[in-house]
């Protein structure tokens, strides 16, 4: 085989063990010639050394980027990497920041912080995660991996397979992401301490009344080996404590509909009159796409995330390492919304609630209405709350919203290599993963009175919106003189209700494998491995309730003042006994106004949740439960289980075809998967389920207790080949069949029976079932290619790195409507009658399943890293690594941009097809050291949250640019600079057409100062 010819720095590397004898073992699978070659290259370095070749030692952004191409260089797969020099050396607030800087690497932010990761395309759900080669769990019931849960102080090494080999853990069609912490075993002193601390100020947490822009980070990590190298031990901590801040305008899903225009721009609504025999008048009318409510809200709180690390191995020779590692990461994200939401606007739509003039049109024909002047009650000609009023009516409230969550992840195991001879090697592992989330969801509602101070008071009917869209821009808002000025009135504002929907999850997996590896000698296998795989995974979901303004199902008007229950037999009205609004009082509230480019917008007066809870409800149970008044709390409770048991084989090959060096692997892994949901749905009689008690007592027997499932076997083969065509050249190819498994939300049990009249038949009434998640639905499969052509420079280090790929996606999970099913056929038992004991015949059956639809994910990536070591004096230390991505896909979704326009055909979800990263380093004689980074993706269709619930939209272009410079004042001691979201990019998007708004979203920039100290 060719022996590499390294360059200086990377020469440099190999003589400080960098190399790749010293990478991880999950990283590299090492042949017998590639050893002797390493030797050899060592040998012939060493002597260099010894006569008198100058030593370079190699700090900074330039280290880990020579660290990263070598594990990429010497892969057997696909890869990209992330190196650190040492325990704690990553400067980036979680690790998903350096993730997402990688070639085809993309992160959905998420508060402001990337989050969740997508590779080529595809989203996090197709990504699977491991740490130390094991397993990981996210806090939610989705596959993805919030990997800002990751503390990039605590993570030593990343690195992204974009092809997949039999001996890696199936579950990723868009790739696999391995997060190894460090071993002090492989650390080359004897005993090192890390400390960093920073300071951080958010430049837009002054703005917020519930932020405080100054924050910390801090960090320590040691490692230490013991009793003459044969017993390691590193520990890590880390803490971040900053503001969650983001300033948002959220518009609703738009709804389309007939409006009866006078013809003129600053025109009216006029509504069509008719004749004594019945004839319409010659109002025109036309379809519109019409604005349904929006909110505009500041959120503050503050960000808290502690996370601890340690392992400890123990090598008592070269034939056994045995190493226990734990993680642990406690993230709580508290988030307060304040500002107001206003609703019903579209009722303009139903022709009676509201008056609406002075219309603004958008988009290429006019047809999108985005703004004008809305009445709620223009000339006060209806009567005033509390007394019942007209419905679908514009209302106006100051919010408080509690979004705070407090999230939880830990992974431990237990590793043993037995190296069992020259030839064998072992390997047992047991592990453990969990994460749990609390999403609290909490809600406090104010409504403009009359006189806060009367006794009976009455909400204020006299609202006037004027309200105007700007795309993807502000909108601009303001209101009539009395309502602006009763916004910061406490004796007009009056809290109107308290809400809590907290959303509890439990995610928790156990494994347990054995693997073995036997070196042959062979002049084209180099050795062959094989394992068995043990994995049990379960989730469990529940939601609870409380809604003090609900009572007998009149919450919706309660909360908007109207605490007039009906009248009695005189004519008065009957006034809740239970529910009376809540009278501010002096050191109850605070007046907001926000600030920056929002300080146009009205202010208003904000409450803090707590404490009016506390003043207002103090004697009131306000605890969130199980509630039958609320069903959805007892059939959204489910519990997921999926066991799987997998074998694998793998020849590593090491060989020469038409004279060239060739490595890399063939093997095939075999996977049984059973997998169950316990959960609830409709009894084919109606009320004839299973008794269920909420947790007031009340027993009801609405729906039946259910447990479906289903188990299969897959078998996943995959082949990759590394041809070395010249030194500093090599071409890949990989192919591989794949898998990703469905989010466990989308396994759980769901049922209802509806009663419809056929379409064709009208005397024939149908029994329909719809199941919205299903625990029969399987992964999405894919049969995936990559070839890369890599190049790796000689004189300076760097590389340029051209790739294809190609996913033939053989289906994936969708909801589907099969008309006329033949339940009985399927085990399916169909009501025979329907609720009224009419009697019915089977109907269409909708079920999320595996569609059969296929198509392909294609696309092209070019990589280019370049240490400009050539350029004279002090501009030696220059560099750049960019990366750009293009992925084009056949594969899409359908969804309602705008309700009743229909389903549109849209790109598949998160997919953008451009992306690329730019980073321009500068390394000055190891003391100094700097780097600017662009990240750039096109627009994607994505979900944006609104009133609680996920709505698509597309989500418009982003590039964020961050900021790094770290001075190394001493041996043991740097100073460190950064500023992240360097130029303040919002999330923004829209639904369908520009013109009409989606999510506008501000985060502010984050600056960092701080020290790092290690000795």
């Amino acid at each position: 085989m060719k022996k590499f010819k390294p360059s200086a720095l990377t020469l440099a590397l190999m003589l400080g063990g960098v190399t790749i004898a010293s990478m991880p073992s999950f990283a590299v699978e090492e042949t017998d010639k590639e050893k002797k070659a390493i030797a050899e290259a060592k040998a012939k370095a060493e002597a260099e050394k010894e006569s008198n070749v100058e030593v370079i030692e190699v700090r900074g952004f330039r280290r880990s980027l020579i660290k990263s191409l070598n594990t990429k260089r010497y892969s057997d797969t696909v890869v990209e990497a992330v190196s650190a020099d040492d325990m704690g050396a990553l400067p980036d607030v979680s690790i998903a920041d350096a993730i997402s800087r990688l070639p085809g690497v993309t992160a959905v932010r998420s508060g402001g912080q990337s989050s969740e990761l997508n590779i080529r395309g595809m989203s996090g759900g197709f990504v699977f995660a491991t740490l130390n080669g094991r397993e990981v769990v996210t806090d939610q019931g989705g596959r993805s991996v919030q990997f800002d849960q990751y503390p990039s102080e605590l993570i030593n090494q990343v690195q992204v397979y974009k092809s997949q080999k039999a001996s890696l853990v199936e579950g990723g069609v868009a790739g696999s992401i391995e997060l190894q912490t460090a071993d002090a075993l492989d650390n080359e002193e004897q005993h090192t301490f890390a400390i960093q601390t920073k300071m951080s100020y958010n430049d837009s947490a002054d703005e917020h009344p519930d932020a405080d822009p100054l924050g910390n980070r801090f960090s320590v990590a040691y490692q230490g080996k013991f009793m003459d190298d044969t017993v390691g031990v590193s520990l890590g901590y880390a803490r971040l404590q900053q503001p969650r801040i983001s300033t948002q305008f959220v518009n609703y899903q738009p709804r389309l509909g007939v409006l009866p225009f006078d013809g003129a721009q600053d025109g009216g609504l006029t509504l069509p009159t008719y004749d004594e025999n019945g004839v319409q008048d010659g109002t025109e009318s036309g379809n519109y796409v019409v604005p349904q409510g929006f909110e505009l809200m500041a959120r503050g709180g503050e960000e808290l995330r502690q996370g601890l690390m340690g392992s400890i191995s123990f090598r008592p020779n070269d034939s056994l390492t045995i190493k226990a590692d734990g993680f642990y990461s406690k993230f709580d994200s508290e988030g307060i919304d304040r500002g107001y939401r206003i609703n019903g606007i579209g009722s303009i739509l139903d022709g009676s609630s509201i008056d609406f003039e002075n219309p603004i049109l958008a988009g290429d024909n006019g047809e999108y209405l985005v703004g004008g002047s809305y009445y709620r009650d223009r000339g006060d000609v209806n009567d005033n709350p509390p007394y019942p009023r007209f419905s679908n009516t514009l209302t106006l409230q100051t919010q408080a919203d509690d979004n705070t969550t407090e999230s939880e992840v830990m992974s431990f195991g237990v590793n043993a290599e037995w190296v069992v001879n020259d030839n064998l090697v072992v390997d047992f592992d047991i592990s453990h993963s969990e994460g749990e989330s609390d999403y609290r969801d909490e809600v406090m509602r104010l409504a403009i009175f009359e006189d806060a101070s009367a006794m009976n008071p009455v909400v204020t009917d006299d609202i006037v919106v004027n309200f105007e869209t700007n795309g993807l821009n502000l909108p601009s808002l303001s209101f009539n003189p009395d309502v602006t000025n009763a916004l910061t009135d406490p004796n007009r504002m009056m809290v109107g209700s308290l809400e809590k929907y907290p959303h509890l999850e439990n995610n928790e997996s156990n494994s347990a494998s054995v693997d073995f590896k036997y070196t042959l000698d062979s002049d084209h296998i180099s050795s062959i491995e094989a394992g068995v795989r043990w994995a049990d995974r379960k989730y469990k979901s529940a939601r609870q309730a409380y809604n003090y303004a609900d009572i007998a199902g009149y919450g919706v008007n309660l909360r908007n003042g109207n605490y007039i229950l009906g009248y009695d037999e005189n004519g008065e009205p009957i006034e809740s006994e239970t529910f009376r609004p809540y009278q501010l009082q002096d050191g109850d509230y605070e007046v907001v106004q926000l600030q920056g480019d929002f300080a146009n917008f009205p202010a208003f007066i904000s409450v803090d949740n707590s404490y009016i809870e506390g003043v207002w409800l103090g004697d009131e149970d306000t605890q969130a439960r199980k509630d039958w008044r609320y069903d959805w709390t007892i059939w959204q409770e489910s519990e997921i289980k999926e066991e799987t048991l997998a074998a694998y084989f793998q020849a590593n090959l090491d060989t020469e075809v038409f004279g060239l060096p060739m490595t890399g692997n063939i093997g095939v892994r075999v996977i049984h998967t059973d997998q169950s949901a316990i959960g609830v749905e409709d009894p084919v009689i109606k009320n004839d389920g299973d008794p269920i008690t909420d947790d007031f007592g009340v027993t009801k027997t609405v729906y039946k207790h259910t447990t479906l499932g289903i188990d299969y076997t897959d078998v996943l083969p995959s082949i990759n080949l590394n041809f070395q065509l010249t030194d500093q050249d090599q071409l890949r190819f990989a192919a591989a069949k794949v898998m990703s498994r469905p989010n466990m939300g989308d396994m759980a049990v769901s049922g209802a029976w509806s009663y419809n009249t056929d379409e064709f038949d009208p005397s024939v009434k149908e029994a329909d079932l719809n199941r919205d998640t299903s625990p029969e639905v399987r992964p999405f499969y894919a049969t995936q290619f990559d070839l890369s052509l890599e190049h790796y420079f000689v004189e300076t280090d760097g590389a340029i790195i051209f790739a294809l790929y190609y996913k033939d996606i053989e289906n994936f999970p969708e909801k589907v409507t099969i008309q006329d099913y033949n339940f009985e056929a399927d085990g399916i038992t169909a009501p025979t009658v329907d609720n009224n004991g009419v009697p019915v015949v089977s109907g269409d059956y909708s079920v999320l399943l595996n569609n059969g639809k296929g198509g392909y994910f294609r696309g092209a990536e070019v990589a280019y890293t370049q240490t400009f070591s050539f350029l004279p004096d002090m501009w030696q230390g220059l560099g750049v690594a960019a990366s750009f991505s293009y992925t084009d896909s056949e594969v899409t979704s359908e969804f309602e941009a705008v309700s009743g326009l229909g389903d549109q055909t849209t790109p598949y979800p998160f997919l953008s097809p451009r992306v690329w990263s730019a980073t321009v380093f500068y390394d000055y004689d190891d003391t100094f050291s700097t780097r600017v980074n662009a990240r750039y993706r096109e627009e994607y269709v994505g979900n944006q949250i609104a009133i609680g619930d996920e709505q698509k939209a597309y989500f418009a272009e982003e590039l964020v640019v961050d900021f790094q410079a770290s001075y190394q004042f001493t041996e043991e001691l740097q100073g460190v600079f950064s500023v992240n979201n360097l130029t303040d990019e919002p999330n923004r998007s829209y639904f369908g057409n520009q013109a009409a708004t989606g999510t506008l979203q501000y985060f502010g920039r984050q600056f960092y100062v701080g020290l790092n100290a290690k000795f």
